[in-house]
């Protein structure tokens, strides 16, 4: 599904990455973990063509180098990629549901299935009845679970998870991690970046930016 070759990445003189080499399956749930300032963000922002690289060749589903910001990627974005972002990337004055129900934008549904589908997200990451409350009601553990309901109602075949357990306790990572393994039994490629190494040992593979290692 994955296919980096030799890509480098640099940023005002600076390079982040050098000929980098990496291979993911279909279904594949793997960890992204190295030290800070180690490109891990910006690797996972590359795959999920938000970011673009310097050299090398980048084949997402088969097609190669599809250019961030251009209507292809827009298109597959929409179609086949989710993200969890480290800053959640919610909307503060709006509403939780409000929030969920621009992933349902391109879904053909009623109403009635809308909400169900909105309600339903929400008891599975623990945050039944918030539908109404506004975002910036809620504390950054609970934004975070709202961001992964969110990936949840979206349809894709890769998840993109930028340190999704970071600002929650150990019973709400618990459950967020699950429910990331839920979605990975469905077939769908799950990566994670993270710090945590009792996440990546729930992954099938970790991968170590700034190291030549890899589990």
């Amino acid at each position: 599904m994955i296919d980096l070759t030799n890509v480098t990445k640099t940023f005002a003189s600076k390079t982040i990455f050098d000929d980098l080499n990496l291979h993911i399956d279909t279904g594949e749930m793997v960890a992204i973990m190295g030290p800070s300032g180690s490109g891990k963000s910006t690797l996972l922002n590359i795959i999920g063509l938000i970011d673009d690289f310097s050299s090398g060749t980048y084949e997402f589903d088969g097609v190669k180098n599809i250019k961030p910001n251009s209507r292809q990627a827009n298109r597959t974005i929409r179609e086949k990629i989710s993200y969890i972002f480290q800053n959640f990337a919610l909307i503060d004055d709006e509403t939780v549901g409000q929030n969920l129900a621009i992933a349902q934008k391109y879904l053909k549904l009623n109403k009635a299935q809308r909400q169900k589908q909105i309600d339903v997200a929400l008891q599975t990451v623990g945050l039944s009845g918030y539908a109404d409350r506004k975002i910036f009601e809620l504390s950054g553990g609970e934004q975070q679970r709202v961001a992964v309901a969110r990936c949840l109602i979206k349809p894709s075949k890769l998840i993109l998870a930028d340190e999704p357990t970071g600002s929650l306790d150990g019973n709400n990572r618990s459950l967020i991690l699950n429910e990331l393994k839920n979605i990975n039994r469905l077939g769908k490629t799950v990566i994670i970046v993270t710090h945590d190494p009792l996440v990546a040992r729930e992954c099938s593979r970790t991968i170590a930016i700034g190291s030549s290692s890899e589990n």
